[in-house]
């Protein structure tokens, strides 16, 4: 099937992804979509429910009728309006997944029975042909639950359709036509699905690659403002301090100058593979731009953040970076102090690594 759907797509189709985290990315970034398009389509086939309970219907007896109506207006049109409505709420979207898998199973079941109740079927047939594909194209449930919602409501069709069709041509017609539905829902929902998940991956590609520097690999000045607006806020939120340190390497026009610009560019992912190594999980590497870097450490007091910028400086000044020998950096580091702006921030910092500069280089100060 994979090969099937890429051989007549113009976009690659994705089935899995490669971690779980893109995955759980990828549920919060569909919700939205689905939950806007679920409580429009709820909404509208109340709507058009209703429609159907009051028009003639010359085909079916008052009795069968007055079912309809009852189970329309007390049963089917409720639980499409409560989907509705809950779709609105984020804090819902589970509940609504729930409601709207078992929703086709329920409305399936009251075509069923009213059904059994009509002599002359044929015209109410066709609901149960819309309903499958109602599932997989229209209702906006994700695949997973649709494909479960049209199986169960398909052999609720044709199990039902056995014990009402005494001839056997029209029951193999009707079954024909279920298939017809679900084949060309599934199939539709099938690519559906793989489309949104290869427009969610083209947008990660492109985001990562407009906060990536495509030299060393780490963020670029780009994810900056993002993670020190971020870092400010949980600061006055719950108290959680940072340090933000700004370095460079020392004397790196020798480097280019002696050894080249491609030896030059060898040491800045030597240092930032270093660097990426020694941090936390949660601190932030970005490369400033040139030779210069910057840190986020979270959750750090001072004392802490010196221990930090000796080890950077230690770990850089014993490696080997080749043709280039020893390289040293400078560092300047500050802790962020409650009402700072980000420009204080970095000011502070750059002055601090002025200072180390100025005070023989290979060393950290902190300010």
């Amino acid at each position: 099937m994979k090969n099937l759907l890429q051989s007549i797509l113009p976009f690659d189709s994705p089935r899995h992804f490669v971690d779980e985290n893109t995955r759980k990315r990828f549920i919060e970034w569909d919700k939205p979509s689905r939950q806007i398009q679920i409580s429009a389509v709820t909404a509208l086939t109340a709507v058009l429910y209703l429609i159907f309970t009051f028009l003639e219907k010359s085909w079916a007896p008052a009795n069968v009728q007055l079912l309809m109506l009852q189970l329309h207006i007390f049963i089917i049109v409720p639980l499409l309006l409560t989907i509705s409505l809950l779709a609105y709420k984020k804090r819902f979207y589970n509940y609504v997944m729930f409601l709207i898998s078992i929703y086709p199973i329920i409305s399936i079941s009251c075509h069923a029975y009213i059904t059994t109740k009509l002599t002359n079927f044929g015209p109410f047939l066709i609901e149960g042909y819309l309903g499958v594909f109602w599932v997989f194209v229209i209702s906006g449930i994700t695949f997973r639950y649709a494909l479960i919602a049209a199986v169960i409501s398909s052999i609720i069709l044709i199990v039902s359709s056995y014990f009402l069709m005494a001839d056997p041509d029209i029951y193999a017609i009707h079954v024909f036509w279920i298939f017809c539905s679900f084949s060309f829902g599934f199939l539709a929902a099938l690519i559906f699905d793989r489309s949104r998940k290869a427009v969610f991956i083209s947008q990660q590609k492109l985001h990562q690659l407009a906060l990536t520097d495509p030299l060393t690999g780490i963020f670029n000045r780009n994810q900056l403002n993002i993670t020190i607006n971020q870092e400010i806020g949980r600061a006055l939120r719950y108290e959680k301090p940072f340090g933000f340190l700004m370095f460079d390497v020392d004397h790196f026009k020798k480097i280019n100058d002696n050894f080249g610009h491609d030896q030059g560019d060898k040491v800045l992912q030597h240092i930032a593979n270093l660097l990426k190594d020694s941090l936390r999980e949660n601190d932030t590497l970005i490369r400033w731009g040139g030779e210069e870097f910057v840190i986020i450490a979270v959750e750090v007091e001072e004392q802490s953040l010196a221990v930090l910028c000796e080890k950077l400086r230690q770990k850089i000044a014993s490696a080997n970076f080749g043709p280039a020998g020893k390289v040293t950096i400078s560092i300047g580091a500050t802790m962020y102090q409650i009402h700072d702006t980000q420009d204080e921030l970095l000011s502070r910092a750059d002055k601090a690594l002025y200072q180390a500069k100025n005070e023989g280089r290979n060393t950290a100060i902190i300010l």
